[in-house]
């Protein structure tokens, strides 16, 4: 038999609840030259019988001995795909019918991309809200955004097989549970890195996250990344300048104090400057990032105001290039300064 198109890889570990909706949301793809590689990381719940029981031809179940984490898990089941193209997709999450006919399509028509993930809703306990990460998801746009955060759902990606081959290796375990972050930055060695504009994933979210369980070591390793990107541009003060990048622009904690608002503002400056003479975006491209980057810096400084620093409103005009990418309105501005002195007395 021809291999397939797609191979979608899905790992799991004790995931009966949510597992057979997420295959099912996989079987009822429009497009349907697929293979479903399931790869059972040791559980001990009924996981396996729920995939057993469906039965598909297309599906199959991989079981490891034991646990042995994500990385190990992914490793192994990209080592048996034989697709063109792989489709990530967890155990919790769903995949909209026509999802990989719209990224199989755009991959094909655009061979310079190794990978494409898709916009995504959010499934808080029965809540749709979208993610609060920019829109724009071109190539030139990702590349900048991968500097400063996480802008992909690894459920959402397809990626071509061949590149990874090309890296010389899939999932790094060193970097887990922050190995698709590694893995996109080493990916833009390769080629383009682009998210579709459409809403084809809808990423549940709940307690037993893997992401959310391991917040802190997600956090560091994400760091470590980002070092090594950062390295041209702060040699040995790459590691404290991702570190702060990823608390307060990736995990969305708020900044407390002036200095470290101020050195946030100077870690975003430098970052943009450098990106634009290594990419040389063109003038309309460039303000295009700048608006986005303006609006990242608000949204830092709104949310140091509103965590109870309402004087920390000042520093986001003392960044003069950043403050005229964006201004914010005169209506948030007040809100943000109103709100951060009710939390600032509370916080007394």
């Amino acid at each position: 038999m021809a291999a397939p198109r797609v191979s979608v890889l899905m790992t799991t570990w004790n995931g009966a609840g949510f597992i057979g909706a997420s295959l099912g949301s996989v079987l009822r793809q429009s497009f349907s030259d697929f293979e479903v590689i399931v790869v059972d990381d040791g559980s001990t719940d009924g996981t396996a019988r729920v995939v057993a029981a469906i039965g598909d031809p297309r599906l199959r179940l991989l079981r490891l001995p034991a646990n042995g984490g994500i990385v190990a898990a992914r490793n192994a089941g990209f080592a048996v795909a034989t697709g063109t193209y792989i489709a990530a997709l967890d155990h919790d999450d769903l995949a909209d019918p026509d999802r990989f006919a719209r990224q199989v399509a755009f991959l094909d028509a655009h061979p310079e991309i190794v990978l494409a993930g898709t916009e995504i809703r959010i499934d808080d306990h029965g809540t749709l809200r979208r993610p609060d990460h920019p829109r724009q998801g071109d190539a030139l746009a990702l590349r900048w955004q991968l500097l400063i955060d996480n802008p992909l759902t690894w459920s959402s990606v397809m990626f071509r097989a061949d590149s990874v081959r090309r890296l010389g290796g899939f999932m790094r375990g060193a970097y887990e549970p922050a190995d698709d972050f590694d893995f996109y930055h080493r990916l833009l060695a390769v080629g383009g890195i682009v998210r579709l504009d459409e809403v084809l994933t809808t990423y549940r979210y709940h307690g037993g996250n893997a992401s959310h369980a391991a917040a802190e070591r997600l956090n560091h390793n994400a760091a470590r990344v980002l070092e090594a990107a950062y390295m041209p541009w702060f040699g040995a003060g790459a590691m404290a300048a991702a570190e702060l990048v990823v608390r307060h622009l990736s995990d969305r904690q708020p900044v407390r104090d002036r200095a470290t608002l101020v050195r946030i503002g100077e870690i975003v400056e430098t970052l943009f400057a450098g990106f634009c003479a290594v990419h040389h975006p063109s003038a309309e491209d460039r303000d295009r990032l700048a608006a986005s980057v303006g609006r990242l810096w608000w949204r830092v400084v709104r949310a140091a105001v509103r965590s109870g620093g309402p004087g920390l409103v000042r520093v986001h005009r003392r960044m003069a290039m950043l403050a005229g990418f964006h201004r914010p309105g005169v209506a948030d501005v007040m809100m943000s300064v109103g709100v951060g002195v009710i939390r600032g007395v509370v916080r007394r």
